[in-house]
């Protein structure tokens, strides 16, 4: 697991000067989705409230927190973006320029947090949940969402053919040779790994509900290829509690 971290480290370090436009390349050539659009669309599924404490996980260059600063949502100092990729928040630091006192950056990893239990009320994750132990990562967002704390997770929904050897064989070399050319060795090795944590629908539903979320809501988005994955964008509460609308 600490290798793993240390390549998606690598790897996010080499993308981080031109992150958001690898991005928005990447899910224009695949889904038909600018970034910009993609974060719109996470965000209008994503109930905030005056006064909510807000944490975007795998924050990158900061584009969700920048984008609820920008439409003024949020009080100042109740959000915060955290990253494991030090650089990439170096990126975010001059992005966020004269905000710097609404938005709060940390890096860490967000299988272990370093928050207290119950500091939030909704949490964020964008497009990075196949780079995580996931079953970590919601067992640390329940922990830190209050309760009725809401979260939303956008990513690529899995085939169970993809559990087959042959095909995930074949899956993890395409996706290896893709990457290498215009990305490099370690962006490579770390996107071939992920494909080993990307969910099926069934599977999201389970594990949500197996680390403490209901009122579970799976939306697959349109997609430029039928072929290909849809987009999923997922959303939950904090279980015993009924969500905020």
């Amino acid at each position: 697991e600490m290798n793993e971290q240390r390549r998606i480290i690598a790897a996010f370090t080499e993308m981080a000067p031109e992150y958001e436009n690898v991005v928005n390349g990447e899910l224009q050539r695949f889904w038909g989705w600018s970034y910009n659009d993609f974060v719109d669309q996470l965000l209008a599924m994503t109930p905030i409230c005056a006064g909510d404490a807000i944490l975007d996980v795998a924050t990158g260059s900061a584009v969700i927190p920048l984008r609820l600063s920008r439409q003024k949502v949020v009080e100042n100092g109740r959000m915060i973006g955290l990253d494991i990729t030090f650089a990439m928040l170096k990126q975010a630091k001059e992005r966020i320029g004269y905000r710097s006192g609404a938005i709060c950056l940390v890096c860490a990893s967000a299988m272990q947090m370093p928050f207290c239990s119950q500091s939030f009320d909704v949490a964020t994750c964008a497009l990075a949940t196949h780079h995580m132990d996931v079953s970590s990562l919601l067992s640390e967002m329940r922990r830190v969402l209050r309760a009725g704390g809401r979260i939303t997770i956008a990513d690529v929904a899995g085939s169970p053919a993809w559990r087959l050897p042959m095909i995930k064989a074949l899956l993890r070399g395409v996706t290896f040779l893709y990457f290498l050319p215009g990305q490099g060795l370690a962006r490579a090795i770390a996107e071939a790994n992920a494909l080993f944590n990307i969910r099926t629908v069934d599977e999201w539903q389970a594990i949500l509900l197996k680390n403490g979320f209901s009122n579970i809501q799976i939306t697959h988005l349109a997609s430029k290829y039928s072929w290909l994955p849809d987009p999923l964008i997922i959303t939950a509460v904090v279980k015993g509690e009924t969500p905020l609308t």
